[in-house]
């Protein structure tokens, strides 16, 4: 079967989901937990092939929290009015059906990130018709102790970028 070549990086979707929510441990925990396949809720339990991060533990969500928060509270950011994560999904046209082509985006997504100072996580999702992307991303730098804070058209360039990202790794492996 011949590969069906992405034209755009246009051709994939991020979002940037939950805009108003994770502001205490609970919500932060509970989306890590259902991005990395350990929801507690049985419908949001999906299996969850590769999972990976930058600068936290990925295979427990407490721990992972857990060395999130230290940074907040680190640089005392730990304020329930502020964002504790952020959550972004990344998903692709169906034709693209390598998951290992998505773990390698999922990587350097995560670096591009954690370059920026933003510890994160990913997990590649397989439940859906289309592959796809979770990444949480803790909303306070451990290099400068700032908190990562979008206005509408820097969340549009970032994910401008993620999608720059992921069109690169696609075309390097034969989309």
């Amino acid at each position: 079967m011949e590969t069906i070549s992405i034209k755009t990086y246009e051709e994939i979707i991020v979002k940037n989901v939950n805009c108003g929510k994770f502001k205490n441990k609970k919500d932060a925990i509970n989306l890590i937990s259902y991005i990395t396949g350990n929801s507690i809720i049985a419908e949001k339990q999906k299996p969850v092939r590769y999972i990976g991060g930058y600068g936290v533990c990925s295979y427990d969500p407490n721990l992972c929290y857990d060395s999130m928060y230290a940074i907040k509270k680190l640089y005392k950011t730990t304020s329930p009015r502020l964002r504790c994560i952020y959550h972004f999904l990344i998903s692709f046209p169906e034709y693209i059906e390598d998951v290992n082509t998505i773990k390698l985006i999922s990587i350097d997504i995560c670096k591009y990130f954690y370059k920026n100072g933003f510890q994160c996580i990913y997990c590649v999702h397989e439940d859906t018709e289309n592959l796809h992307i979770h990444i949480a991303v803790n909303s306070t730098s451990f290099t400068t102790g700032k908190q990562m804070h979008y206005p509408y058209h820097e969340l549009n360039n970032t994910k401008t970028d993620l999608k720059k990202i992921s069109y690169r790794v696609l075309k390097k492996n034969g989309y």
